[in-house]
């Protein structure tokens, strides 16, 4: 599950803010598990972020968790 979980997040993730410029980021973060509170346990974006462990800043998670809280989805 951890390393499907993170090529989706890093896909579909990376699709979001690169090919869109950020414009679905509201629709999809919340999709991933993303959200105001950060990742929500339970998530693809939790099962990602356990398959990788520490991640470094700039990476599409860490952006997605970043843009997510700053504008809060629902």
């Amino acid at each position: 599950m951890g390393l499907l979980a993170a090529l989706a997040v890093n896909i579909i993730g990376g699709a979001v803010i690169y090919l869109t410029g950020g414009l679905l980021l509201p629709l999809v973060a919340p999709m991933l598990g993303f959200g105001a509170a950060g990742i929500g346990a339970g998530t693809t974006a939790a099962a990602a972020q356990a398959y990788y462990g520490n991640l470094v800043a700039g990476s599409i998670i860490s952006k997605l968790t970043a843009a997510a809280m700053l504008a809060p989805t629902p």
